[in-house]
Order: C-alpha cells, then structure tokens, then sequence
C-alpha cells in the first residue's frame, strides 16, 4: 500500500468520523477515534472490511476473540508482521475498546 494511498484513507476515515459527530465518549465513537489514531483504518476500515483482499474483514467478530488474539500479536505469541508492530503500544484497555468497536460493525 502506497504511502498516499493510505493517507487518503486516513483522510476519509477522519471525514467520515467528522460528518457523524463523533466523539471518543460513547464506547463505539472512541473505537473509531482510536481506530483512526492507531492506523487499524488502513487496513480494517472503520467498518471493519478489509481494505484489501489480503486484510481480514472484522466486522461482527466476538470482541473477546479479537481482544485475545490482538493481546497474542503484542506479546508475539501470534506472528504478523504489520499486526505486531500496530498493537505493540496498545494497553489492554485499548485492545479491548477496539476489539468491542469492531465487533459492532
């Protein structure tokens, strides 16, 4: 993924959250907060399909399943080379918010 490509979704995840108000108070609108911050849009989305046909679609997935298995790249028990590094500096309260934003898509 090129560089400008993902500046552009990046861009069009912060106008989408822009258009709907928005705001890192309600558990789902600071997932998608967090979601944008910590770049998951670029392969995620904020609604959870994947942007390509090689990042998984999320949406609807169990929270807890996603919560453990984000916990599992960050320790390294699971090896991706992109999850890895995206989740490395996430706290456990931050795996859980994203994992539950995701599995409302």
């Amino acid at each position: 993924m090129t560089s400008s490509y993902r500046c552009a979704l990046i861009g069009l995840a912060a106008i989408t959250l822009l258009l709907t108000g928005c705001s890192r108070g309600s558990d789902i609108s600071g997932g998608a907060t967090l979601a944008l911050e910590a770049g998951c849009v670029a392969c995620h989305g904020l609604n959870g399909r994947g942007t390509a046909p090689t990042f998984p679609n999320i949406n609807g997935q169990h929270a807890s399943y996603m919560y453990e298995q984000m916990k599992r790249y960050r320790s390294g028990e699971r090896v991706n080379v992109i999850m890895n590094e995206q989740v490395k500096l996430l706290s456990n309260a931050e795996l859980d918010l994203l994992a539950r934003y995701y599995a409302a898509q």
